[in-house]
């Protein structure tokens, strides 16, 4: 059995500063872990135990939980594995009087979700990861706009693939503009926000797991794994994008990209995308057949469920590929194949270790 990792929880002045471990307040923790997005964390305090313990420790309660601007860190056997800044922290009153915190707190990406370029940002023949790193930095340039985001100065990837791009003033979001540089045909990269708030980006994060593989067989009733579900759809399958760029009516810049094989088989399915920020034809192009490269196939996902036991010894990373296996019935074996880890979100008991961990895979070579 592997040995389960150690979580612990601390809050964090947005200046950079510890302010106080709070592991053993939260109850129920929670949080999620996604590739290229922001985490998400979870938990409950109770406000009189909170409090107190803060006022003990002659830190204010008030000033050192403020919502949007108190920072809360996550460390998993002594080393921090991310950020995140509080984001909800809404009070309950029960019929014995308890009073609990319920926290919610977004990973450091989301800075940038409700910021915009200022005003127009062109690129001409730049490569793709300094397109990514310069939207931060327009971004806090501006006054009262720097988060603290360090762009490294060593050390993280580089695509070599140049590109042109151009962002309007409020057309898209600076983290969305980041996102889409990521998924493109050709160049992709991965990212990640690290609890020091450094931005890092990787040819590709996890790695084929050759150590272990989810199998389930039904005809001997044996699984690797707590429980699943096997998403099996047609909800979300298109096979023709149409762009939709800047402009407006008549003006409106269009990519219509097209797949004939999955049209053959599953009739003409249109998907209206959104781009409008873009002004410039290939730059569309290549978004609207990203997006078709993503929606142009049957849903087939399965979403599995391990106890802390069922973890490897390497634990399970995003990114990850990882066979799965499924035997004893037709309806279940075509789902057999290599999938990689898009998403994870893992429950701590009142320990602070693993619980259960439930994984969101993307299909890599499943039918």
């Amino acid at each position: 059995m592997a040995r389960l990792p150690k979580y612990e929880v601390e809050l964090w002045t947005k200046q950079g500063s510890r302010i106080a471990d709070i592991t053993w307040l939260c109850k129920n923790i929670a949080f999620t872990e996604e590739r290229n997005e922001a985490e998400d964390l979870r938990f409950s305090l109770d406000l009189d135990a909170f409090e107190g313990y803060m006022l003990k420790a002659g830190a204010d309660p008030v000033s050192n939980f403020r919502e949007g601007q108190t920072e809360i860190k996550i460390k998993k056997d002594g080393q921090y594995l991310f950020g995140t800044q509080l984001f909800d922290a809404p009070i309950s009153l029960n019929q014995d009087n308890e009073l609990t915190i319920d926290v919610v707190a977004t990973g450091y990406l989301n800075f940038l979700k409700d910021r915009y370029p200022n005003p127009v940002i062109k690129y001409t023949n730049i490569e793709t990861v300094e397109i990514f790193y310069d939207l931060i930095r327009q971004a806090q340039a501006v006054a009262n706009g720097s988060y603290g985001l360090i762009i490294p100065t060593s050390g993280y990837y580089v695509t070599g693939v140049l590109r042109n791009r151009e962002y309007e003033y409020y057309t898209s979001s600076t983290k969305l503009n980041m996102q889409r540089l990521t998924s493109l045909v050709d160049g992709n990269f991965d990212f990640k926000v690290l609890a020091d708030k450094t931005v890092m980006t990787y040819e590709s994060v996890g790695s084929p797991r050759t150590d272990f593989k989810l199998v389930f067989d039904r005809k001997n009733n044996r699984s690797s794994f707590s429980k699943a579900k096997l998403n099996r759809s047609s909800n979300g399958l298109y096979n023709s994008v149409i762009g939709l760029g800047s402009g407006f009516g008549g003006d409106m810049m269009l990519s219509t990209q097209n797949d004939l094989p999955s049209q053959i088989e599953f009739g003409l399915r249109q998907l209206p995308a959104q781009f409008n920020e873009v002004s410039v034809q290939g730059t569309l192009n290549e978004n609207a057949l990203a997006r078709l490269g993503q929606v142009k196939k049957l849903l087939r996902l399965p979403q599995i469920t391990l106890s802390g036991s069922d973890m490897p010894a390497n634990g399970i990373e995003i990114g990850d590929l990882i066979p799965l296996q499924f035997t004893g019935r037709k309806l279940i074996e075509d789902m057999t194949g290599v999938y990689r880890v898009e998403r994870k979100e893992t429950t701590l008991d009142e320990n602070g270790f693993e619980s259960s961990i439930t994984l969101y895979f993307e299909q890599m070579d499943a039918a």
